[in-house]
This record gives structure tokens, C-alpha cells and sequence, in this order.
């Protein structure tokens, strides 16, 4: 081959590899996308969820804190919450897996606080240590898993699929959203940042508008959120996780939509690296 063509042909293969700058992002289309995650894009969505709530990409099946944001005890890998019906649920299906468990101890009081919406924690003696005890149950951690993607990665791929987004890391922006804000019908949820990204950006990639363009207005809209959340119990707690959109506009800003290991981006000034 001739120098020049050489040259040319090196050039090229730049481009397409990307090393002349980011790839391009997939261009907008028109309607839904059909954008599913390989096991491999899954595995690393999940990792960044569990590094944002836990400070460590492992799932942390075992956790169990009270954070004081009137949520009651905040457990397992995203956060399920005894004040909701969650923790319940999950304590409900493990012991008709595995009767007999030291969990089952706790369903009385778990029921409780779930039909109040309470926060209270009282009346849960030895629930921290039953729930690690559980957590080392395949079977259990099954039960989290499966809460998780009827919780939060479901409903957020549908709204990816409705939206148009046609990349993986638009999917995992929507799910770790879903993960901390919820999928319910309130000004905090991630039914209303999708409208208010939507409103700024001027419709959704399904009618046109840049994928990468929607992303970024969508994460302006929950760190705004996260900063002054109209759920005062959240305030405290939420403002002090603005790092976790930091780092997924890192990953917008730097053309890392497809999500392949490795990922790299900064996390609270510190730079990270999943496989």
C-alpha cells in the first residue's frame, strides 16, 4: 500500500474506532426503540447502581441502615425500604421459599409499618442481623433480584423503548433514576423528571431530539431535583448524592453510550473503573 494511502486508511480506522475523539452517538429516530442490554451491559449497570448506593460495584444483598430520611430501614442492593411494601414483599416470597427462616419473625411488624407508610423503626429487634443472615441464601438473594428488575430496570427499559433512547448507557441512566427516585407518580419520581426533561428538551429522541442532547437535560433536571426535592425527609440525604449524576454525565459527556467494559469515569473526584 502507498504512504498515502496508508495514511488515509489509518485515519479512517481512527474514526471508526473512535480514537479521533468520542463516536458518534446512534442518530434520533422516530417512534420507540426496541434497545435491550446484553448480560455483559446489564452487569455493569448494575455495578454503577451499587457503586452510587453503596460506595462498592458489588451487590450488597446484606445491607441494612436506617438513613433517617423517613424511609424506616433502608436494605439490601437498591435500598428497599421497610416503610413501603417492599421489605415485606421480599421477607413474604423468601419464606414461602424457605420456611422457617429468623426473618419470618419480623413479617408481623413488617406488615405493620407497610399499610402505615411508617418510618418508624421500633419493634425490629435482631432484624439486621436476620436479614445478613438471609442474605447469604442464594434464594434470598434471588427474591432481591427479582424485586429489583420488577422495581426499577424494568419499568425504566420501558420508558427507554417509549422514549426512543436507542443506547445502553440511556437505559442505565433511567434505571439508577429509577433506583433512588422511584417509579411512582410524584413531583420526585422518575415520571416527572422524564416530563420536565422532556418540556426543556423539546420532545424525546423518539420525535427527533439527540439522544445525548435529552440525556443531558434530563440529568440537569434530577440533580435540580436531588438538590430540592419536594419530599422534605429526602433533602438532606439527596443533596449529598449529586456526585452519583456527576458521574453518569461524565459517561454522556464522554461518548460512553455503549456501555462496554471498561468504564471509566469520576466518581466525588475519584476515578473509577468497572469490568
Amino acid at each position: 500500500m502507498r504512504p498515502a494511502r496508508m495514511w488515509i486508511a489509518a485515519i479512517l480506522l481512527a474514526f471508526l474506532t473512535g480514537a479521533c475523539g468520542g463516536p458518534a452517538w446512534p442518530e434520533a429516530g422516530h417512534g420507540p426503540s426496541a434497545i435491550e442490554l446484553t448480560a455483559t451491559q446489564r452487569h455493569l449497570a448494575d455495578e454503577l447502581v451499587s457503586l452510587f448506593e453503596h460506595g462498592d460495584p458489588d451487590p450488597h444483598y446484606a445491607a441494612v441502615e436506617a438513613l433517617g430520611d423517613g424511609r424506616g430501614y433502608t436494605c439490601g442492593t437498591i435500598g428497599f425500604t421497610t416503610s413501603s411494601t417492599e421489605v415485606r414483599t421480599i421477607v413474604e416470597a423468601y419464606d414461602a421459599e424457605a420456611p422457617g427462616s429468623r426473618l419470618a419473625r419480623h413479617l408481623p411488624r413488617l406488615r405493620e409499618l407497610a399499610d402505615a407508610g411508617s418510618a418508624d423503626t421500633a419493634g425490629l429487634p435482631g432484624f439486621a442481623e436476620d436479614w445478613a443472615a438471609a442474605a447469604t441464601d442464594p434464594k434470598f438473594r434471588a427474591e432481591q433480584d427479582r424485586l429489583t428488575d420488577r422495581l426499577a430496570f424494568g419499568p425504566a427499559l420501558a420508558d427507554a423503548h417509549r422514549l426512543g433512547l436507542r443506547t445502553p448507557l440511556g437505559v442505565a441512566v433511567l434505571y439508577d433514576s429509577a433506583v433512588q427516585h422511584g417509579t411512582d407518580d410524584d413531583p420526585d419520581g422518575l415520571p416527572a423528571l422524564i416530563t420536565r426533561a422532556t418540556q426543556r428538551a423539546g420532545g424525546t429522541p423518539a420525535t427527533g431530539v439527540d439522544e445525548q442532547d435529552w440525556l443531558g437535560e434530563f440529568l440537569d433536571v434530577r440533580a435540580e431535583t436531588l438538590r430540592n426535592p419536594h419530599d422534605k425527609d429526602s433533602r438532606e440525604a439527596w443533596a449529598e448524592s449529586v456526585d452519583r449524576v456527576d458521574a453518569l454525565r461524565d459517561l454522556v459527556d464522554n461518548d460512553r453510550y455503549g456501555l462496554e467494559p471498561p468504564v471509566k469515569f469520576t466518581l466525588d473526584g475519584d476515578d473509577q473503573e468497572l469490568r
